[in-house]
C-alpha cells in the first residue's frame, strides 16, 4: 500500500506543473467532497499491524486560505493476536490552513491541520466495541488539476492520550463545488513576423485584398488596382480611360455601341382615352434608362401609340402625349439628357394586335423605346 500512496504522490508532483490558462487563481469558496484511500498504523495498545482502508469527506472551503471538513474512514480487519478481526471506523473534524505563499502557487501548495476524532474498534466476535478520542495533527500537499478537481496527499498524527499515539498516511481525489475566482489571463504575445509584400504592389500580404497584382501597377490602401473611370476595367488595362460612368465597355474599357437600331423591351399599356404614367410601369421605364447609362453615344425616340377607337386626329394627338409623357419621366425622374430623348406620336397607324377585341386594343395603346446611335 505503501507503493501505491508513494506513486500517488509523484502523480500530484507531475499534475502540478498543469497551470491553468486563464490566469492565476485569487480565491475559491464553496462546497467540496472526496474519497481516498489510507494505511493506518496503529500504537501497540490496539495489538494489530498496519492496516489499509477507505475513506471520504466533506467540507467547505472559506477561501484559498481556511477550509473545514469533516472525515470518515473505515479500516478492515487484518487478523488479531487474539483471534478477532477487527473492523475500524475512524471519524473526525479538521480545520485546514493552506499556505499559497510558500510556494507561490494556488494551485498547488502545502497545508497544516489541527482536529479532533475518535476511533470506534467493533469486534464481531464479541458484539462489543471500543472508542477512542484522539487530538490530530496532519501537514501535506494539496493540488487542484482543474477548477473542478482536486487531488491531496498527507500524514497525521493521532495523539490518544494513554492509549497511545497512531498515524495515517492517506491519498485523496476530491470534487470542488464552488467558486473559483481568476486573475485575467495575460496576453499572448505572438511572436513578431516581418511584414510580406509577395505580389511587390506596396500593400503588404496581410492587408492585400487583392493579391497577384502586376507589378508597376497602381492600386489604392487594399492592393486593388485603380480603376479610375469606374468601368471596371483597371486603369492598367483599360484602353479608353475616361470612359462615361455606368457606359456598357468591353475588356479593354472601351465602348460597346449598338450596330442598328435597337427596340429596348417597354412594356407600357395605357388605359383608355390616358397618357398618365402609372406605378406599374416604373420599372419598365426604368430598363430604358438603364439602357441610356449604358451606351451614352446612343439616343432614343420614344414612340406613343393608340387603338382605333376615337376619330384619326384624336388619336393622333393623344399617343404624342404618351410619347412625351415617358420622354419626361425619364428626364426628371431618372436624370437622362433631354438632348438624346424624342418623343413621337404614330396615332392608330401601327397597330400590333387585332383592334377589334379588347384585348387587341388594349395591347395597341402603348409606347415604345427605339434606340439610335448618334450620327
Amino acid at each position: 500500500m505503501k507503493k501505491k500512496l508513494i506513486a500517488a504522490a509523484c502523480m500530484l508532483a507531475l499534475g502540478s506543473t498543469a497551470v491553468a490558462s486563464e490566469g492565476e487563481v485569487k480565491d475559491r469558496h464553496g462546497f467540496y467532497g472526496y474519497l481516498g484511500v489510507h494505511t493506518l498504523d496503529l500504537d501497540v495498545f490496539h495489538e494489530t499491524p498496519e492496516r489499509v482502508g477507505g475513506n471520504t469527506g466533506f467540507g467547505w472551503i472559506f477561501n484559498k486560505n481556511w477550509q473545514v471538513e469533516g472525515n470518515y474512514h473505515y479500516t478492515d480487519g487484518l487478523g488479531h493476536p487474539n483471534g478477532t478481526r477487527p473492523d475500524l471506523i475512524t471519524y473526525g473534524l479538521d480545520f485546514q490552513y493552506n499556505d499559497t505563499s510558500w510556494m507561490g502557487s494556488t494551485e498547488t501548495h502545502p497545508f497544516i491541520k489541527v482536529g479532533y476524532g475518535k476511533h470506534n474498534d467493533k469486534y464481531d466476535q464479541y458484539a462489543t466495541s471500543i472508542e477512542d478520542e484522539f487530538y490530530k495533527v496532519g501537514v501535506g500537499i494539496q493540488h487542484f488539476a482543474n477548477d473542478d478537481v482536486f487531488m491531496r496527499l498527507g500524514y497525521d498524527f493521532l495523539d490518544s492520550g494513554e492509549r497511545g499515539d497512531d498515524k495515517m498516511t492517506y491519498f485523496n481525489i476530491g470534487m470542488f463545488f464552488g467558486e473559483t475566482v481568476r486573475a485575467a489571463a495575460a496576453p499572448k504575445v505572438e511572436p513578431k513576423k516581418e511584414a510580406k509584400d509577395s505580389d511587390g504592389d506596396g500593400v503588404i500580404d496581410a492587408n492585400d485584398r487583392c493579391p497577384g497584382t502586376p507589378a508597376g501597377a497602381a492600386v489604392d490602401a487594399y492592393g486593388c488596382a485603380l480603376d479610375s473611370d469606374g468601368d471596371g476595367v483597371a486603369d492598367y488595362k483599360d484602353a479608353c480611360p475616361g470612359t462615361e460612368a455606368g457606359a456598357k465597355v468591353d475588356e479593354k474599357g472601351c465602348k460597346i455601341e449598338p450596330k442598328e437600331e435597337v427596340v429596348v423591351d417597354m412594356r407600357l399599356n395605357f388605359d383608355v382615352d390616358k397618357y398618365a404614367i402609372k406605378p406599374e410601369m416604373v420599372s419598365e421605364i426604368a430598363k430604358v434608362a438603364e439602357f441610356l447609362r449604358q451606351y451614352p453615344s446612343v439616343n432614343a425616340q420614344i414612340q406613343g401609340h393608340t387603338d382605333s377607337t376615337g376619330s384619326n386626329q384624336y388619336n393622333q394627338g393623344l399617343s404624342e402625349r404618351r410619347a412625351n409623357s415617358v420622354k419626361d419621366y425619364l428626364i426628371n425622374n431618372f436624370g437622362i439628357d433631354g438632348s438624346r430623348l424624342s418623343a413621337v406620336g404614330y396615332g392608330e397607324e401601327r397597330p400590333i394586335a387585332d383592334n377589334s377585341t379588347s384585348d387587341g386594343r388594349a395591347l395597341n395603346r402603348r409606347a415604345e423605346a427605339h434606340a439610335e446611335t448618334k450620327k
